[in-house]
């Protein structure tokens, strides 16, 4: 199998395949995948199963949603029922908290320790993931974002303040200025508000949850609660992280005693070799999304981006 230590590798590869008319169908690259996901499992001494999306796409289903339950059965099913550990490689931007609830539930009820693989990104709803584990294992290059929700794209924290600053000016400066503020004031429907309400809840709740039934299960530590809360509190902040692609500060969430550490140079090589593999598959494909193990299991979803219609005007000379 080729080395693919550098980006650049993979770029090389692919120019050469091309030039020499050698296949790069589907299996061909599934197998340097799956030679890959082997090396990790026998340095983890545990199987392994990957959850990868297309994260640098626009108007591009890669989130995380209802239908990744089928891929997540497929792959806890591939495992040997007496294996009680998992390691779960995850590259994602994140998706929907009540799709992330069905698969943490789905991997739970299997196993008794999960540990999260991050070589590159796992974003907002991908960040809840990996708080499902008993411990977070980083590529040096890798992070995680906040887990502050979004509303069609927007943070929900953003809709909360601008209808609360909205209230503000009209208690400062009276009645006289309603005629100013109401037409601003009908963008935010009492509905739109509450939903904003219950994301934030329900994103800080699940997450509380599963750090005091998994990551600190083992723990005695009187203070437990409060780490936790300080925990779901700052990943949960959308006023100090400001955008919701922000990356954390791994040391500042180690320092709040997040289970989480750098992986050794080892792992680290082949953390990255599995990130060029996936996401240089995902540059030559239609493929948005990969359910894949070593055990054999590989689909995924596709999206093809629809062609953009142009009206082209014919002028004759007459």
């Amino acid at each position: 199998m080729p080395e693919f230590a550098r980006i650049q590798d993979w770029h090389d590869y692919i120019n050469q395949c091309r030039q020499e008319n050698k296949s790069l169908d589907g299996v061909t690259l599934f197998n340097l995948r799956k030679e890959c996901y082997s090396k990790i499992e026998k340095h983890l001494n545990r199987s392994l199963i990957i959850y990868a999306t297309k994260i640098v796409a626009v108007n591009v289903p890669n989130y995380i949603d209802i239908g990744d339950v089928d891929g997540f059965t497929d792959l806890v099913n591939s495992i040997s029922k007496e294996k009680k550990e998992i390691a779960v490689m995850i590259h994602s931007p994140g998706g929907f908290p009540d799709a992330t609830e069905r698969i943490v539930n789905i991997l739970r009820n299997r196993f008794d320790d999960v540990i999260y693989l991050i070589p590159h990104s796992a974003y907002s709803a991908a960040t809840m993931l990996a708080m499902s584990g008993n411990k977070i294992i980083f590529h040096p290059s890798a992070a995680i974002g906040p887990i502050d929700p979004q509303i069609g794209g927007i943070p929900a924290r953003t809709f909360k303040r601008g209808f609360e600053k909205i209230k503000q000016k009209i208690v400062e400066e009276g009645p006289k200025s309603l005629p100013v503020y109401i037409p601003l004031l009908e963008k935010y429907s009492i509905e739109l508000l509450e939903l904003c309400d219950d994301a934030e809840k329900l994103s800080k709740e699940l997450v509380s949850n599963w750090l005091e039934q998994y990551m600190f299960s083992n723990s005695k530590d009187k203070k437990n609660n409060e780490r936790i809360k300080k925990i779901v509190d700052y990943i949960s902040d959308y006023d100090t992280h400001l955008i919701h692609s922000r990356s954390l500060s791994t040391e500042k969430l180690a320092e709040l005693g997040l289970k989480i550490e750098v992986a050794d140079e080892d792992l680290r090589k082949y953390l990255w070799e599995a990130y060029i593999l996936i996401n240089g598959f995902f540059e030559i494909t239609a493929f948005v999304k990969l359910y894949e193990s070593s055990t054999g299991i590989s689909w995924g979803r596709q999206f093809v981006q629809p062609a953009v219609q142009q009206n082209v005007i014919q002028s004759e000379n007459r």
